[in-house]
Order: C-alpha cells, then sequence, then structure tokens
C-alpha cells in the first residue's frame, strides 16, 4: 500500500503540477506556504495535527495547485470547535481565484463554518478533493457560494473517497454535507455520509444540495446512514437571484442520481427530493428507511420533469405539487431481510430477493455501486447492487469506517479497506 501511494504521488506530481513541491511540518509553515503559493506548486503536510490561528486563504489567480497530507488518519487541520465562533478561523479553507486546486489524504474537522468554502464569485474553478475526512462542520462542510450576476461558475468540480459526518449532530439546522450553488458538470461520488443530521428534533438541510440552477450534477455510489435528507437537487424554494445564467425556472438541470444506498433508522424527511429539477435521471438506488418517513423518493413541482427508474425503496414514489415524472422498474416495498446487513448500512443484496433479474436494462447504468458490470444475471437487478453470488461483501458500516481511517478505491468503485 505504501508503495503505490509513493507511485500515485509521484504520478500528481508530474502529471498535474510542474511547480515547487513544499515540505510542511508546523502551522506557521502552512500559513506561509499557503500565503506564497504559486501555480504548479506542490504543499506536501507531514503527519501531525494542524491547529490553525487564521484560516488559510487560497488565492491570488494560481493554476494547478495541490495540498497532500500523509492521510487522512495521520494529518488533520483543525479549528476551535464546530460551536466556538473565533474570528481567526471562521473557515479552514477558503479558496478563491484558484483553478484545478486538488487536496488529499488529510482530515478537516471542528470549525465553525465551512471547514472549506469555494467561492464562485473570486474565480474558483474544477476543485478536486480525494480521501479527505470532514467531521464536525458548524455549517456546510463543502461550500461552493456565488453572487448575483456571475458570467463564470465553479464548474468541474470533483468529490470522491472523501467521509462527512458529525461525531454526534450538527449544532443547528442550518447545514449540509456538499451545498453547491450555480454549478455545473461536478461529480460526487464513493463518499460516506455519516449523521448528517440536526440537534434533537430539528431538521437539516440535504447531505448533498446542488441548486440555484446548478447543471449537469452526477452523484453516485455514495453511502448515507442516518441522514435527515440524503440528495436534493433543487431547493423548495426555487431559483433565486444566485441562479445560474439569470434561470427563473428551473432550480437545477440534468442530473444523474444513480447506484446510491441510503439508510435510516432514525427520524429523519426524504432520501432524494427533486425540487424544479429539469431533465432529472434517478436510476438503481436503494433507499432503506424503516418507516421513519412516509416515502423514500419524490419529484416536486411542475417544472420538474424526472425520469425514475430501477429504485430499491420500502416505501413510496411521491409525485409533490404538480411533479412530472416517467417511473418504470421501481420496487417499493422491499425488506430488510432482502440486504446483507440493513441495520449497518450494506445493502448489499442476498440472494433470491424480487430485486433480483428484475430490472430494465439501461445503458446509463452500466455497472453497480461496486463497479460490477449490469447485468450478472439474465436482467439487471433493481437497486444500486447487481447481486453476485461469488463476490466478497465490504463492510460499509460508520463504526468500522472510524477504525480503518479512511476510504480506498478497489477497481474504480467503493471499497472500505483495513
Amino acid at each position: 500500500m505504501k508503495a503505490l501511494k509513493t507511485i500515485a504521488l509521484i504520478l500528481i506530481s508530474a502529471v498535474l503540477l510542474s511547480g515547487a513541491l513544499i515540505n510542511v511540518s508546523t502551522e506557521p509553515e502552512l500559513q506561509a506556504s499557503v500565503a506564497s503559493i504559486s501555480s504548479g506548486d506542490t504543499i506536501m503536510l507531514a503527519a501531525g495535527t494542524y491547529d490553525l490561528t487564521s484560516t488559510l486563504w487560497i488565492d491570488g489567480g494560481v493554476d494547478n495547485v495541490a495540498i497532500i497530507g500523509a492521510g487522512t488518519d495521520l494529518t488533520i487541520i483543525r479549528g476551535a470547535g464546530m460551536s466556538i465562533d473565533d474570528p481567526d478561523v471562521p473557515h479552514l479553507l477558503w479558496v478563491g481565484d484558484v483553478r484545478h486546486l486538488y487536496i488529499a489524504d488529510l482530515t478537516l474537522r471542528e470549525v465553525y463554518y465551512h471547514p472549506i468554502q469555494f467561492s464562485s464569485e473570486s474565480g474558483a474553478f474544477a476543485p478536486h478533493l480525494n480521501n479527505v475526512h470532514l467531521i464536525d462542520a458548524g455549517e456546510q462542510f463543502i461550500k461552493v457560494s456565488a453572487a448575483p450576476g456571475m458570467t463564470a461558475y465553479c464548474d468541474s468540480g470533483i468529490v470522491e473517497n472523501c467521509i462527512f459526518e458529525f461525531s454526534d449532530r450538527a449544532r443547528w439546522w442550518y447545514t449540509n454535507g456538499v451545498d453547491i450553488l450555480a454549478t455545473g458538470y461536478w461529480i460526487i461520488r464513493d463518499n460516506l455520509f455519516l449523521r448528517i443530521r440536526g440537534p434533537e428534533g430539528i431538521l437539516c438541510g440535504a447531505a448533498i444540495l446542488a441548486w440555484q440552477n446548478a447543471i449537469y450534477t452526477t452523484i453516485e455510489r455514495n453511502v448515507f446512514i442516518e441522514c435527515d435528507f440524503g440528495i436534493s437537487m433543487g431547493n423548495p424554494a426555487g431559483p433565486g437571484p444566485y441562479a445560474r445564467d439569470g434561470e427563473t425556472t428551473y432550480d437545477n438541470q440534468g442530473c444523474m442520481i444513480r447506484n446510491n444506498f441510503i439508510y435510516r433508522e432514525g427520524d429523519g424527511d426524504v432520501g432524494i427530493t427533486l425540487n424544479r429539477a429539469g431533465n432529472a435521471s434517478v436510476y438503481h438506488n436503494t433507499v432503506i428507511f424503516n418507516g421513519t418517513f412516509f416515502w423514500n423518493i419524490e419529484y416536486r413541482y411542475s417544472a420538474t420533469d424526472a425520469y425514475i427508474h430501477n429504485n430499491l425503496c420500502d416505501s413510496g414514489i411521491l409525485s409533490r405539487d404538480g411533479g412530472d415524472g416517467y417511473l418504470a422498474g421501481n420496487i417499493i416495498d422491499a425488506d430488510n431481510s432482502w440486504f446483507v446487513a440493513p441495520s449497518e448500512g450494506n445493502l448489499h443484496l442476498v440472494a433470491g430477493t424480487d430485486a433480483e433479474d428484475a430490472a430494465l436494462p439501461l445503458a446509463d447504468v452500466p455497472t453497480d455501486i461496486d463497479g460490477d458490470a449490469r447485468p450478472i444475471g439474465d436482467f439487471p437487478d433493481i437497486g444500486a447492487d447487481e447481486f453476485d453470488p461469488g463476490a466478497k461483501i465490504f463492510d460499509v458500516t460508520g463504526t468500522a469506517h472510524n477504525q480503518m481511517g479512511y476510504l480506498r478505491m478497489r477497481d474504480g468503485a467503493l471499497k472500505w479497506i483495513g
């Protein structure tokens, strides 16, 4: 594993970056290297905990830069706490006029506002987060902000192999895991969202929210465990002054939501919600709520037109407020006995369920949550998992996650590797 990681870092430096390699091991060194970063530079953080004395302000019109730690369990950037309003460290990282920023192999935790804010209005573009663990944000874990009248946007972001979690609950309702406004072509894949939930008795925002006419967002192969809301494409309030291109009808367009596990035993709201979402695709997701809400998937308002196919649920799929949808191949009465370990969020199928060989073939979903090709039998299986009688089932529990430290990719799909 160490050899593979070394090779990966060499490839990152050789292919993406052409500037200086800056090694830091103290918080003052980190502050200084960020303040003076130039295009092509890579900042390498040694193992250790970096208690910030000031937000890391990354700006200055630079391109192709990276901040890479020694591993999520080894390199930790920390604020004063999600309930402590520290005026010097409102965020951990604030990203302005920076294109193609790569952040990997570290933990960001305990800050009053955002662990990371990307400022579209300042020129942020095409960020890439890989193997980052984010813990206890006071508001949104990843925030992409916008401003009225913009003509350039923070497009082409990638968030992959990351963990978003509250140790227990948010400090108040105003939080999300990933909150992106007016973005285009973002990919959010192979992540774990754990306990994205409000204070007891209070709902917080969705684990993933793409709104203000966010376009062509792909959300795939993620796992959501005990979150108040799973995925929200558009906000019920609709597009406003921050909407991309001045859009007034749609709050989201062209999204693809496929191959996600969403599981909950505690109180909460809907798993997938489409709000004024034009040309939305919701394919092969598994949503199990154990009676904690009245329906699992919803499509709302007359501006929404959605294709909702081959989803495996234990409750209904509902049109609200005139939402238009084309439904086919869904199951809404799944039982916990259909899954390997549902109480742990492991929604891989067992043999002999009604989901097996029961789905409509979809060209847009050639693989499942594990990267296995569809179909294995005569037809694809309904839900995120394609049952494979010979496959090893990987652990997807939050407890195991915390013990292991971080996600790893195997064969292009989500795996938790010890």
